[in-house]
């Protein structure tokens, strides 16, 4: 037989099928929906989740202190001698920590607070909003200004443009009002909303404000790139060479880190992506159970066709085609019925949520492809009847 009349018989016995037909379509349709969405919330999730991470605005790598031994501790004079000296650190910066609470009016809450310096801009990828960040002479000062996140800033006054605005800060259990020198933008405030609200918001203080006299440091972030283990054995040399300390130096690859949990994001879509797919599974039996059953009933018109010169192959593409035909009915309703239930929930939560091209060609391809494995049995069971037999029901 001629293709053309391959694929209009195959229909002819798709609408002749009638429930049976409506029925098989209609578990394609639910796995294929469920793929899609399941899909499409997991981009969406993977993309929100990326933009959190990366809107901490931590990069390049840090170093501390493993065991800190005879009192030795980080200090900026550190930072700078492992920039001057480490051709691949363009920018080293000395941090410290400490929790502290804000208050402005009835607005308060607990915060971060970190000590930087005016190294902050080239070590932390951030944005700013409104106003300015340290410069060198603020940072080595403790004077009672902040940038803080925007936010922050809508809490405490409503709107982001608030520079040169006061409020409230407790540093070091002592309540002290500081200036808001720079609003940048928010660094935490989704990962705090997955989180359930408890991740604190982050203000940054000149680091003299966080430091006794000595000007230790918690830590020291580094803008650089390359292999984390050949700076940390470069930058312990330098230590114990030039400076005389026997502590040793802790490094990790900050970006590495972001780009591993990228990857662990992505991961989880393909594991809700599979679990979906048993869905399918589950169709590709339905189908077969129909298409074994359509074959039963067809014994006869089988033997005719056998009768009047038809080849076995041609009885095998026959109930392929019709099982795959099934399948992509399926296929199609179950994406409309997605992308219609995407569109309401975006709406409703204001997500860009979306079902990627690649995403509704692979579903289309996978149910086709159970379309066509659902029917290989049947369609081989027809296919080697024999024609008298068959006629003879």
């Amino acid at each position: 037989m001629r293709l053309i009349d391959l694929l209009a018989l195959s229909w002819g016995q798709v609408r002749r099928g009638g429930v049976r037909s409506l029925l098989c379509g209609c578990t394609v349709a639910i796995g294929v929906c469920a793929m899609a969405v399941i899909g499409a919330v997991g981009g969406v999730a993977q993309t929100e989740m990326h933009t959190a991470i990366r809107a901490i605005g931590l990069r390049g790598m840090t170093c501390y202190l493993e065991e800190a031994q005879g009192g030795e501790a980080l200090t900026p004079a550190f930072a700078e001698a492992v920039c001057r000296i480490c051709p691949e650190v363009t920018a080293a910066m000395p941090v410290k920590y400490q929790n502290g609470r804000y208050q402005n009016g009835f607005h308060h809450g607990n915060a971060m607070l970190f000590g930087v310096t005016a190294d902050m801009q080239d070590v932390l990828d951030i944005k700013v909003l409104n106003g300015r960040l340290f410069t060198a002479g603020e940072a080595s000062q403790p004077v009672r200004r902040a940038v803080i996140s925007q936010s922050l800033a809508q809490t405490l006054f409503g709107r982001t443009e608030v520079a040169g605005r006061s409020f409230y800060l407790q540093v070091g259990g002592e309540e002290q009002i500081f200036e808001i020198i720079g609003v940048i933008a928010d660094q935490t405030a989704l990962l705090s909303g997955i989180a359930g609200g408890i991740m604190p918001t982050i203000i940054y203080l000149p680091y003299a404000m966080l430091t006794d006299g000595a000007q230790t440091a918690d830590q020291v972030l580094l803008a650089c790139t390359g292999d984390a283990q050949a700076l940390k054995q470069r930058i312990n040399t330098i230590v114990r060479g030039a400076m005389g300390m026997n502590s040793t130096i802790g490094v990790q690859n900050l970006t590495g880190y972001l780009e591993i949990v990228d990857g662990l994001a992505q991961k989880a879509v393909w594991v809700f992506l599979l679990v979906a797919s048993i869905s399918m599974f589950t169709a590709l039996g339905a189908v077969a159970g129909g298409m074994l059953s359509a074959a039963h009933e067809m014994r006869e018109e089988i033997g005719i066709y056998r009768a009047i010169g038809s080849r076995q192959r041609d009885i095998f593409f026959l109930f392929v085609l019709q099982a795959a035909i099934i399948c992509a009915l399926g296929a199609g309703a179950g994406l409309a019925a997605a992308q219609g239930l995407c569109m309401t929930a975006a709406y409703l939560t204001g997500y860009p949520l979306a079902i990627p091209v690649r995403l509704i060609a692979g579903c289309a391809l996978l149910a086709i492809g159970c379309g066509v494995l659902s029917g290989f049995a049947p369609a081989l069971h027809a296919a080697h009847l024999d024609p008298v037999k068959a006629m003879k029901r």
